[in-house]
Formats: structure tokens, C-alpha cells, sequence
């Protein structure tokens, strides 16, 4: 089993307008932090959005599922409406839900995600009850049962969130699991760089991120150099996978680096595009397919998502 852990999330989709971006003084292409009270600005602006559980890892958790392999997700929501939809939500789908419910009395999390005609994904986020997941709330038994623990930079900032990964991490590495971490964004990066490199070095075998985000954990000027780097900095990971948007994916290994092409897609709407890359190539990992293998369905499997509106495909997919 794959277990996928992070903000649990509900997302609300908009199709926008570009001027909509200035106009709500918004951080176009980006992930934004915002404050509850900035969140419910932002959707009582949305018009009509589209709702659906997300978060990175739960939409990572969810494609897995979708492309029949086995995953669960934790994360962290509050017994209000938003956490009744998210849980509501995982329970249409194949996955495994180990959500729990926060004692706080703190709205479940909410990313309210403007979506330009350029399919570029403007998101911005109210962490809420997700945030907060703790120590003590990592299922063990889910743990235990996992082959692969997978971790979202974007539950990075509290503490307990933090103590959450390392205590996931550590009961993993006591079973000879594998463990992986996206580093989600690079405004991430930016604010954790110095513990993302200690945790990597400490916990970590395979790494998800793409380009920019890379240049960034590594603080260098280019995509070379920060391959380079990263290679010096952390001999003991297996794999560096990194996206390379509209020129496909590279792996990165000891001995070697594998390229793999990009499929081409009209691109509707960007949210997702990592989530489900690491999706499809964790499901190929768990299958034991090669790494190429596992970097084509990878590719496919953002491709699809980005071709329509929102993070739960209609159309049908296919690996061939």
C-alpha cells in the first residue's frame, strides 16, 4: 500500500477571467497562504464553483486508487459541513481514509483555486483543522502496512504537522519502507529550505518536485547546477523525479538519469499536473515497473488531469 499524507482539503474551482487575477490582487501561478476570513473573500467571489476533496496528497492518494493500486490518505479535517464533503468525497472513491477529526474548533481547510483561460491554476489556501495533524494521530497500523510513505511539503509549517511526517517517517524506516516527499511548491521551498535538506538527508529515498523548485532547494542559478548539487547533497536517495512540464520528466539515480518525453494535451486547467505525475509513477513503482515505465505513466497521468476542469477526470484513461 501507498500512504499519502497531508492537507485535507476541500477545493473550490473557478474558471476566471485574467483581469479577475488583478482585480482580487491575487498571486497568479502561485500558491498563496491565506487567513480564513481572506478565504471566505475570495469564495463569496467565485460565482459558481466546482467542489471536490483535494490537497496534493489526497489527490495523489486518489489517483492511485483510480489507476487500481492501493492507497490510503491522512489528514486532518473538523466535524463542520466542508469536513463532512471532504470525507464524503473519499468515500466515492477507491481509497483507503484514514481521516481523522480535529478537537478544535477550526473550519476544515479550503483552497479557493481561479483558473485563468491559460489553464494556469491560481491557488490560494486556508490550511484550517489539516494543519494541525499530529504525532498522535499517525495511524500505525496504516503505517506498518505501507510499502511506500509518501509526504507533501505543503504540511510543513506547524510543528505538529512537522512531528507528524518525522514520526510517519520513522515507523516506515522500521519496516523497510520507502519513504517520499514532494516538495509541493516553491514558496515551500523558500521557507523551509535549511529542514527540508535535513530532512531529506535524514528520512527521505525518493524525491518529487519539478524544476523550479529543485533550483530552489538548492539555491542555484539553473536547472544543471542544481542537478549537480542536489546529486553532491544527498547520495542516499534513490530517485530525484522531477517534472519538467512541456519537456516531460527526468529521473535521477545514482548511476544514471532517465529523460522521458511530455504527452502532448490541451491544457484546460494545470491543478493537479504533480499530484497526479506522482500518482501514476508511485502506481508503476508499486506494480515493479522500470523506471521509464513508471516515468511514461507518470506523464500520462498529469496530462489527463490537465485536460479537463478540476482534479477528478471524467474522461476515460488509458495507458496505452
Amino acid at each position: 500500500m501507498i500512504v499519502c499524507i497531508g492537507n485535507a482539503l476541500v477545493d473550490a474551482l473557478q474558471e476566471v477571467e485574467e483581469k479577475i487575477i488583478d482585480e482580487l490582487d491575487l498571486n497568479k501561478s502561485r500558491m498563496t497562504l491565506v487567513d480564513e476570513e481572506r478565504s471566505n473573500f475570495l469564495l463569496s467571489n467565485m460565482g459558481n464553483p466546482t467542489y471536490a476533496a483535494g490537497g496534493s496528497a489526497a489527490n495523489t492518494a486518489f489517483w492511485i486508487s483510480q489507476l487500481g493500486g492501493k492507497a490510503g490518505f491522512i489528514g486532518k479535517v473538523s466535524r463542520d459541513k466542508l469536513g463532512e464533503q471532504f470525507k464524503s468525497s473519499l468515500a466515492s472513491t477507491n481509497l483507503i481514509d484514514y481521516t481523522v477529526y480535529g478537537e478544535k474548533d477550526i473550519q476544515t481547510g479550503l483552497c479557493a483555486i481561479f483558473i485563468t483561460p491559460d489553464g494556469e491554476r491560481t491557488m490560494n489556501t486556508f490550511l484550517g483543522a489539516g494543519e494541525f495533524l499530529s504525532r498522535n494521530e499517525i495511524n500505525r497500523n496504516s503505517i506498518l502496512d505501507a510499502e511506500i510513505v509518501y509526504l507533501e511539503g505543503y504540511l510543513w509549517d506547524k510543528p505538529e504537522s512537522k512531528e507528524a511526517f518525522e514520526r510517519a517517517s520513522e515507523l516506515n524506516t522500521e519496516t523497510n519502507g520507502k519513504n517520499a516527499i514532494t516538495l509541493s511548491d516553491v514558496f515551500c521551498v523558500e521557507r523551509h529550505r535549511e529542514s527540508f535538506i535535513e530532512f531529506i538527508k535524514q528520512s527521505i529515498d525518493y524525491v518529487f518536485c519539478n524544476e523550479d523548485e529543485l533550483i530552489s532547494l538548492m539555491d542555484v542559478d539553473n536547472f544543471d547546477s542544481a542537478l549537480i548539487a542536489f546529486k553532491e547533497a544527498f547520495p542516499q536517495v534513490e530517485e530525484l523525479i522531477c517534472t519538467l512540464g512541456s519537456k516531460g520528466s527526468i529521473v535521477l539515480t545514482k548511476e544514471n538519469d532517465y529523460r522521458s518525453l511530455p504527452v502532448e494535451v490541451q491544457i484546460k486547467d494545470k491543478t493537479g499536473a504533480g499530484d497526479f505525475f506522482a500518482a501514476g509513477y508511485l502506481k508503476a513503482k508499486q506494480e515493479g515497473l522500470s523506471i521509464e515505465e513508471s516515468s511514461i505513466l507518470g506523464n500520462k497521468s498529469g496530462a489527463h488531469v490537465i485536460s479537463e476542469i478540476g482534479v477528478r477526470p471524467k474522461k476515460s484513461f488509458s495507458f496505452n
